[in-house]
């Protein structure tokens, strides 16, 4: 029989038999100026469980028009694009079969309209993230992390304003 030391020690991992893996990687493109706050960055999820599960989610302008949140339903090669400068690991997220979809619309469902001035594409995509942190699919130390890791990128390199 174990010692309660040995209990103590014994980890128990949930049950992911009844659940999908999404990869999230959070990709960041150069502004025009290419100052931290101008860069243009978007959401790209996939699924090395179902190959053809690729949903892309950001907030865009258009001719310097209002913000439109646009999404991409096939697989994209976004490290390709002549602007792409780097990207983050966003980390994995468990979510039921059959709801693959639930965290890529929680992030479009975030609204752009009525926002204040100097909401952008970031701002977009953090909110987001927060969201799929209250919804469950992620926790609070996730958040950080990843909002710590897409700042210094974001940062790295960019023109000062």
């Amino acid at each position: 029989m174990p010692s309660n030391q040995e209990q103590m020690e014994i980890v128990h991992y949930p049950d992911t038999s009844h659940y999908t893996k999404l990869y999230l990687s959070i990709y960041i493109f150069a502004g025009n100026p290419d100052t931290w706050d101008s860069r243009h960055v978007l959401a790209y999820f996939q699924s090395a469980e179902d190959p053809n599960f690729h949903e892309t989610v950001h907030a865009r302008s258009i001719h310097s028009g209002p913000l439109q949140v646009a999404q991409v339903h096939v697989k994209r090669d976004w490290w390709l694009s002549s602007n792409y400068i780097h990207h983050c690991d966003g980390g994995a997220l468990l979510v039921p079969r059959g709801e693959e979809m639930a965290p890529v619309n929680i992030m479009a469902a975030v609204s752009v309209k009525r926002r204040e001035k100097d909401f952008n594409c970031q701002k977009f995509l953090l909110e987001g993230l927060q969201r799929i942190v209250a919804a469950g699919y992620q926790t609070e130390e996730w958040y950080i992390e990843v909002e710590g890791a897409l700042m210094d990128l974001l940062l790295d390199g960019a023109q000062s304003g």
